[in-house]
């Protein structure tokens, strides 16, 4: 818990700078937090909380995200992971539609039986395709992958990453998003995949019913391979 402290301080003030004159640029971001809990024949909570962040300028930009889940059942936990990734992207063309990346991400999931999974990629993205109601990003690179386990072990392995980011503005209170995810090394595929329906409730709060899904081809003894959380959060952008 520790090194995911130390490394939240650190994404945080990464992309701690002042706004520029450009509305399009400058610090952006938003905080979003979702709670349940049910009573009587079973007690249960659920605490999700997120921090995305992002600053831009002319030829590149900074982007970091901060993620804690929470599950309970019956006084006994039943998740507990926290992520944090960031990346920056270097522009090499005014209309910001093709740049290089260097990303760092950081998973704790003591219920998946990982202690830290550090993962380090540089690569390429491109803007596939945009419109005033749609657009369409891709990213591909290498990078090194290590996972510490909670009994002590550890895997390495090299890897390639491709992403894809799809956003559709159905109008203009309602917004669509998905993205996927896929890391793939000699001893392990991770692929992860979040599906969102964000609805403008006032002029920066925003109401998200989001799906989540990770795979994983070789967890740790003891754990699955699937996890799916159907989520309801608040989304406040400032």
């Amino acid at each position: 818990m520790k090194k995911i402290f130390t490394l939240a301080v650190l994404a945080a003030a990464a992309t701690n700078a002042q706004s520029a004159e450009n509305n399009d640029l400058g610090f952006k971001g938003n905080g979003e937090f979702g709670f349940t809990t049910t009573s009587g024949n079973t007690e249960s909570e659920s605490l999700f909380t997120a921090l995305n962040l992002k600053y831009a300028r002319e030829k590149d930009e900074i982007i970091g995200k901060v993620e804690a889940n929470y599950q309970s059942e019956d006084d006994v936990t039943t998740q507990e992971r926290y992520l944090i990734d960031t990346q920056y992207n270097r522009f090499y063309s005014s209309s910001r539609d093709f740049y290089s990346f260097a990303s760092a991400r950081f998973e704790q999931n003591e219920f998946e039986n990982i202690d830290l999974d550090s993962t380090y990629s540089i690569g390429l993205g491109k803007l596939l395709f945009k419109s005033d109601t749609m657009s369409l990003k891709g990213e591909a690179g290498v990078g090194y992958q290590t996972i510490d386990f909670t009994d002590g072990t550890n895997d390495d392995q090299a890897v390639v990453r491709g992403k894809l980011d799809y956003a559709y503005k159905i109008n203009e209170n309602v917004d669509f998003a998905q993205d996927l995810m896929v890391t793939k090394g000699s001893e392990q595929m991770k692929t992860e995949a979040n599906t969102a329906i964000k609805v403008k409730l006032a002029e920066q709060m925003r109401l998200k019913a989001g799906f989540k899904y990770r795979h994983n081809s070789d967890p740790a003894a003891g754990a699955e391979k699937t996890d799916t959380q159907t989520l309801l959060t608040l989304i406040y952008d400032f």
